[in-house]
């Protein structure tokens, strides 16, 4: 099939000119129309639609730099060269600015308007594969995008079930533990909103509070469900869930972060804690926080040996054990914040 030709639009007020550019630009192989003044080129251009325009500047009716304006508020593809007697390069930089993609001087050399057709052609070519490329580019990252969304929101679902599916082992073997894990999380995000957690950091705080007594899987189940009090012995089981907890999440690379709450939960502001007997700023504020949320519900909850006891007399004891067993500052957004309140 043969290539179609391109569309050259000649324009200016001498007819001879015009005439020989014509003539000359057949013979390279191109269609041509003509204009003799700038508003006759305004009214062309907008109907043909041409590949070049070759417009003189100085014109009566209307000006050639008055034209290009005309013609680049519809047209911004078209190849625009401009052709004037005047040597004035405040002429030339003013129509380059206007839109215009080069500028030649009369007399016209034949030749040198063809290599200025070409090449600049050939930039508009270039630019426009370019911008080509950028579409599917940028849709090609769009569809990787979503894709990776969809997969993003795929593991988050995955990881929320495991979150549950250990949840809801834990109740299993702790009847004590029925809903506390939920309560837990929703004190301690709401604590760590107030607190000013970062955003990216609380689905982390969440994900550590459901899953802070995972470790209890490991600890008899007479022991945890003893009607009373437990031996030194017993307690030192008990104690050891943290740890057991830790290594079961750990070794999960989506629960890493949480890993770290589910064995410091149990770390006192003033290191008499366990299992590390770390203090202060050496607990992270994550597990600070799932501290005061799990002993307030673990206070107000019942157990196997007690019934839960008052709202009060529990906001009484974290004040009491402000600054040693919990941070003083986290206590009071808890008490102050009114977020013993908040169930999940």
């Amino acid at each position: 099939m043969e290539a179609k030709k391109l569309m050259a639009l000649i324009v200016d007020d001498e007819i001879e000119i015009c005439a020989a550019m014509e003539r000359y630009l057949k013979r390279e192989g191109f269609e041509t129309a003509t204009a003799n003044n700038g508003r006759e080129a305004v009214s062309l251009a907008r109907q043909i639609g041409p590949d070049v325009i070759i417009l003189d500047v100085k014109m009566p009716t209307m000006s050639g730099d008055q034209a290009l304006e005309e013609i680049r508020k519809f047209d911004a593809e078209s190849v625009i060269i401009m052709v004037t007697a005047v040597e004035d390069i405040e002429i030339s930089l003013l129509t380059l600015k206007g839109g215009a993609d080069d500028f030649l001087r009369k007399p016209i050399v034949l030749g040198e308007l063809l290599h200025s057709i070409q090449s600049t052609l050939e930039k508009r070519r270039l630019v426009s594969e370019n911008r080509a490329y950028q579409k599917t580019l940028e849709f090609k990252v769009a569809e990787q995008t979503a894709r990776l969304a969809r997969l993003l929101g795929e593991l988050k679902t995955t990881n929320r079930e495991i979150i549950l599916a250990f949840s809801e082992a834990i109740e299993a073997k702790d009847p004590y533990t029925k809903g506390h894990c939920r309560r837990v999380a929703s004190y301690s995000v709401r604590l760590g909103e107030a607190a000013g957690v970062q955003k990216e950091w609380l689905e982390a705080l969440e994900t550590g509070a459901m899953l802070h007594d995972i470790g209890k899987i490991g600890v008899i189940e007479t022991i945890l469900n003893k009607p009373g009090k437990l031996t030194q012995e017993e307690f030192e089981s008990v104690k050891t869930h943290p740890v057991i907890g830790f290594n079961i999440t750990s070794n999960i690379n989506t629960l890493r972060e949480a890993s770290r709450i589910v064995r410091n939960h149990h770390e006192h502001y003033d290191g008499s804690g366990y299992p590390d007997k770390l203090a202060s700023a050496q607990i992270d504020i994550l597990s600070r926080i799932v501290l005061i949320a799990d002993a307030y519900d673990a206070m107000t909850s019942d157990r196997p040996y007690r019934k839960g006891m008052p709202r009060e007399k529990a906001i009484a004891i974290l004040r009491e054990c402000s600054g040693t067993q919990f941070d003083p500052g986290l206590v009071k957004l808890f008490i102050e914040g009114k977020l013993y309140l908040i169930t999940e």
